[in-house]
């Protein structure tokens, strides 16, 4: 038990030692001032048309070699061409445990699109060729990339299926019993009792006036016929005093 602990608290140890920049075997980046922000080796830096921008970088090596150190920004330029990235030193050789600065500038032309850009940093480093012998390249020293936290998945909402209304039929009413018409019972008609003579009795049949037969219209008559005389008188008085008319013209 107190072997681990003794481990865990030279491993805390080893930790807080440790320097603040990030480090790599051979040159490492310890300083950066200027404009922009850095993301470990992304630069972001916001510019407007005919602006310059600068950061200068301190780098270190940390070995006890001299070291061939080849410094790369990438891309060149953006925004199709009006963007241009440069470095005052592209390439340098630091001798073992000593500082070196080199400047990235960007500047952008009057049409540029105003915005934030970006862009990355190389570093690489090699051991100087001795004797004709060219060793091999050590790797790029770049800053390790933090992992981005992955985003918790929404959970999956599932809208509930809206629940049809049941539909509640109305009791039927009971239907109330027919009435039953009363009987309607029509007297019979009774016939007029026929009483019959008894023998030796004549029977007396009852006296029935007979209805008044239509006279001759008389009147009607003598109307009509005045009519057509006075018709006839009045046709001849008017053929009279034509012909007369007719003779006194002629005279």
């Amino acid at each position: 038990m107190k072997k681990i602990t003794i481990a865990v608290v030279l491993a805390v140890l080893l930790l807080l030692a440790m320097p603040v920049a990030v480090s790599a075997a051979g040159v490492t980046v310890v300083d950066r001032t200027g404009d922009g922000e850095w993301t470990n080796s992304t630069w972001q830096v916001e510019i407007y048309p005919g602006e310059t921008k600068a950061t200068t970088i301190k780098l270190y090596n940390s070995s006890s070699s001299s070291l061939s150190v080849t410094v790369n920004v990438s891309p060149d330029s953006l925004d199709g061409g009006n963007l241009i990235f440069e470095l005052d030193k592209a390439t340098l050789t630091m001798p073992g445990k000593s500082y070196a600065d080199t400047t990235i500038s960007v500047k952008a032309s009057g049409s540029t699109t105003p915005g934030t850009y970006t862009a990355e940093l190389e570093i690489k480093s090699e051991v100087p060729p001795k004797d004709g012998v060219t060793p091999a390249p050590t790797p790029p020293v770049s800053e390790p990339t933090p992992e981005e936290p992955t985003e918790p998945e929404e959970p999956e909402l599932v809208e509930p299926e809206p629940e049809e209304p049941e539909v509640v039929e109305p009791e039927e009413e009971p239907t109330p019993p027919e009435e039953e018409e009363p009987e309607v019972i029509e007297p019979e008609e009774e016939e007029p009792e026929v009483i019959e003579p008894e023998e030796g009795e004549e029977e007396v049949i009852p006296y029935v006036p007979e209805e008044p037969k239509p006279g001759t219209p008389w009147g009607l008559i003598g109307r009509v016929v005045l009519l057509g005389l006075a018709a006839v008188g009045g046709i001849g008085y008017w053929l009279w005093r034509r012909r007369r008319k007719e003779t006194n013209h002629g005279n």
